[in-house]
């Protein structure tokens, strides 16, 4: 898979010049480029560009090793982006990190699977789900997107699914002086912003491997109320912060396993708790919030706990949401069905690695443990500092569905009154 960055459109054949003015800014005000990839194979140079026939995107993609300011040109290799993405008919499905992603992920993608012929063979109970003569669903190839292609189930060519900041919410930060200023703890909260080559975006379940988008068209459209239906899902910030802190600590890339030059082993909850998971959460979950306020008709805010405690009634109703009218999913329940986390297991088992590729060695990405009292750390005085955060923030608490305390720490509490 190409692994995109920001360089200058002009070259020699001796290395390449960058210009600042060439550079796109983005709307958050980082510099980005969306026209070239980088590859790791070493070939020979040439121009750089673009071309279309037919309604697709070919692309002659740039490769070069080291810092792009300097960098000396390495590789010139031609990529098919697929077809072009209709903005205004793009829907996102986005997830607060550790609310279900991977679980939406293989949901749409075994339903539109089963819809068009295809079967999955359930791991631990034998069942053949789909038609027995179709082809199997490969595990093997599969990345996890982020755009699927879900024409023949869904009545667009793509869907987004993944961790983004609500698109058109870039119109709207000047409401909130701490937004800008806020970064992200971790890359991956905000795909469409932070990436820096959108005709190169990766697509799953389709006869091409990439497709581009035009992310200022969908800011324009969404903050107009005139572009794609949103569905967001998340969980409440705290377990959400302590399932993001155990996930991250078993990452294996350093961006996420470590905070601040120490392992992330050795950061205490509360710190990671109020100076990285509340500000990123608050920092995403505003963008929906408010455009869920402005176009409630397009963005619909979906509680994680509830998508768990009836995953096919709340799949239904979201699928309903990005369709935009309600309609029958007789492949849903057995897709919900084959997405279930035991199965998932027995699937990364079979692989030999986690489905999302970042465990060290081969753990899961599902973890399994006692997330409650994982989470009773949380709770109390921490829980009742972090509403105070979030609602300073513009944050509305009340969309939260906060879990009951567990017995221990209700007597706890209960014994200090």
């Amino acid at each position: 898979m190409p692994d995109c960055c920001p360089i200058a459109n002009s070259m020699t054949r001796s290395g390449l010049r960058t210009s600042r003015a060439a550079l796109g800014r983005s709307l958050y005000g980082q510099e980005r480029s969306a026209r070239f990839c980088r590859y790791v194979d070493r070939t020979s140079l040439g121009d750089v560009g673009h071309s279309r026939n037919a309604g697709r995107s070919t692309k002659l993609a740039l490769g070069f090793t080291g810092n792009p300011e300097n960098a000396s040109v390495q590789a010139l290799q031609v990529v098919d982006c697929g077809v072009s993405v209709r903005m205004n008919t793009l829907p996102v499905l986005s997830t607060v990190p550790r609310s279900g992603t991977w679980f939406l992920r293989y949901t749409v993608s075994f339903l539109c699977h089963l819809e068009q012929g295809g079967r999955i063979d359930d791991r631990l109970t034998g069942r053949v789900v789909g038609d027995p003569a179709g082809p199997p669903f490969d595990f093997q190839r599969f990345k996890g997107g982020p755009l699927f292609r879900v024409r023949g189930s869904l009545p667009v060519d793509h869907l987004f699914v993944g961790h983004t900041v609500c698109p058109g919410f870039a119109y709207g930060t000047a409401d909130f002086d701490w937004w800008k200023r806020t970064p992200f703890h971790v890359p991956g909260y905000d795909y469409l912003h932070e990436y820096t080559d959108y005709q190169c975006i990766s697509v799953e379940l389709a006869p091409y491997a990439h497709a581009p988008i035009d992310v200022p068209t969908m800011e324009r459209s969404a903050w107009e109320g005139r572009g794609q239906r949103i569905a967001f899902v998340y969980r409440n910030p705290l377990d959400q912060a302590t399932s993001f802190f155990r996930y991250c600590q078993h990452h294996n890339n350093p961006a996420y396993n470590s905070s601040r030059g120490r392992p992330l082993t050795s950061t205490p909850l509360h710190e990671y708790l109020f100076e990285s998971a509340l500000p990123s959460y608050a920092k995403q979950f505003i963008s929906f919030q408010v455009m869920a306020a402005k176009h409630p008709e397009l963005v619909q805010l979906v509680p994680y706990e509830r998508l768990m405690a009836k995953p096919v009634d709340i799949m239904i109703a979201m699928l309903n949401h990005l369709v935009g009218t309600p309609r029958d999913w007789p492949t849903l329940r057995d897709a919900v069905w084959l997405a279930r986390s035991e199965h998932m297991k027995a699937v990364e088992n079979e692989l030999g690695r986690s489905l999302d590729g970042t465990r060290i060695g081969q753990h899961s990405h599902m973890w399994q443990g006692n997330t409650r009292a994982f989470a009773d750390r949380a709770d109390g005085a921490m829980r009742n500092t972090a509403i105070a955060v979030l609602r300073a923030m513009g944050v509305d608490v009340d969309l939260f569905e906060w879990p009951a305390p567990s017995e221990a720490t209700a007597e706890k509490a209960s014994a200090s009154k």
